[in-house]
């Protein structure tokens, strides 16, 4: 076994836990710092974090908490209710919406359906193409069922976030 000691700020701590995972290192994290960070207002928005705690299974709500906190507090992600018996979370990126969502959360059914082409997922270890219809632009799906999964979905967010802003 090898022992690492490191140092790093809050703010650092999720890409450090995703390359660690991303490289299946076995880990436990304890902090050390002696004062909570103090947050003015809750990264995401009530209904939206109650959706998310209340459709996921209780074995995966945090996968998702985690996923799309990180999009709306490190990208600027906006984060909104779906409108079809509101079930899921849709991503949009920041300012004008010029294509629809780049990311639909679906907790209740444990994936993401990204703003893709299917070939966004060769060589993916967790997403694949989807089959759908011409018309339909989320044509990757990532199931969020495991922490491993993670930096993928993240990687892919960033992917479609970056497409839609283009657009």
């Amino acid at each position: 076994m090898i022992k690492v000691s490191i140092h790093a700020r809050p703010e650092e701590l999720p890409a450090l836990i995703d390359a660690l995972a991303a490289h299946g290192a076995d880990f436990s994290l304890h902090s050390t710092s002696q004062a909570a960070e103090v947050r003015t207002e809750p990264v995401l928005d009530r209904d939206v974090l109650t959706l998310l705690r209340t459709r996921a299974p209780s074995q995966h709500a945090d996968l998702f908490i985690s996923f799309v906190e990180t999009e709306v507090r490190d990208h600027g992600a906006v984060a909104e209710l779906g409108t079809e018996k509101t079930s899921y979370v849709k991503l949009y990126v920041p300012g004008p919406r010029r294509v629809g969502a780049y990311c639909y959360v679906r907790p209740d059914r444990t994936y993401l359906d990204f703003r893709l082409p299917g070939h966004a997922a060769d060589g993916c270890s967790f997403a694949a193409a989807r089959n759908v219809q011409a018309d339909n632009a989320h044509a990757v799906r990532l199931p969020l069922t495991t922490p491993e999964a993670l930096p993928e979905a993240r990687r892919l967010a960033r992917q479609a976030a970056a497409e839609a802003e283009s657009a």
